[in-house]
């Protein structure tokens, strides 16, 4: 999985750089296309030799990581039809051109709006139906008929979710606030880190311990590199750091153990019992 989970990442690199570096809008699209078919492709023969280890991985490429790169192959092909409708027609077809791929991704989404809310809240109880593939045949609509056409690397509902995530950036792609211009990579950080260094190293060596990243298969680099970046804080040399952790002659785990009872005492505020 993690291999999925990378290639998907730097495809969005790529695609992020090609975004804000290539100003012909035909050229873009035509290389983003052929990028993101390469992956594709890369991802379905892969599958068919290797499979997956558990539902709980298919699941997940099906939910997030192939939906999420079917979605940009989504997205520049419409700037490419847009762009070519600029070459031959006036600016009211260009807009009626446009107004007609919003009112389609729209019927789409109100004939799927069960699994909509559903996707989009980030729900998982009914994974198994939406994501595994030979799963809810019965539900197919003609969103989703590809799991038909190819069983083994569709799902009932992955084309749809894709579709779900081509809107958005088609959405933002028509804002004419900088701001909300498309990105192909992770959000910017919200979060600054700010209780003390070791804190997070031990919550980052906890973490690594529970394997509640990628299945167990994360490495502690990667965990440490994500959470510097998401929390905007440099961690240094991570194994010297937790050297010091394990030094310590007193309470070596202090802020993970400090954590149980913080949330503890969250749960009881919350029930009124204090």
């Amino acid at each position: 999985m993690q291999k999925y989970i990378a290639a998907a990442k730097a495809l969005s690199d790529e695609l992020e750089q090609l975004h804000t570096e290539e100003p012909d809008i035909t050229n873009r699209t035509t290389k983003a296309a052929k990028r993101i078919r390469k992956t594709l492709t890369m991802f379905r023969r892969r599958i068919s030799v290797e499979g997956f280890r558990s539902e709980e991985e298919e699941i997940h490429f099906f939910k997030y990581v192939k939906p999420r790169v079917s979605s940009y192959l989504i997205f520049f092909l419409l700037l490419a039809e847009i762009e070519e409708q600029r070459l031959f027609n006036d600016k009211k077809e260009v807009q009626s051109c446009i107004d007609k791929k919003q009112r389609w991704f729209r019927y789409m989404m109100k004939e799927n709006q069960e699994f909509v809310r559903y996707y989009r809240l980030g729900l998982t109880h009914t994974d198994r139906i939406y994501f595994l593939r030979g799963k809810n045949l019965g539900a197919l609509s003609k969103h989703s008929s590809k799991q038909q056409d190819d069983p083994e690397f569709n799902t009932s509902h992955d084309g749809i979710a894709a579709n779900i995530m081509a809107f958005d950036l088609f959405q933002k792609y028509l804002s004419p606030k900088p701001e909300f211009q498309p990105t192909f990579g992770p959000p910017k950080p919200k979060l600054k880190w700010t209780a003390n260094r070791l804190d997070l190293v031990e919550l980052i060596y906890a973490l690594h311990g529970s394997g509640a990243f990628n299945y167990g298969e994360a490495e502690l680099k990667d965990i440490c590199e994500t959470l510097e970046s998401s929390f905007q804080i440099q961690i240094g040399d991570l194994y010297r750091a937790f050297h010091d952790i394990s030094n310590r002659k007193k309470d070596q785990i202090k802020f993970v153990s400090r954590l149980e009872g913080d949330l503890y005492k969250k749960i009881l505020e919350i029930e009124g019992l204090v």
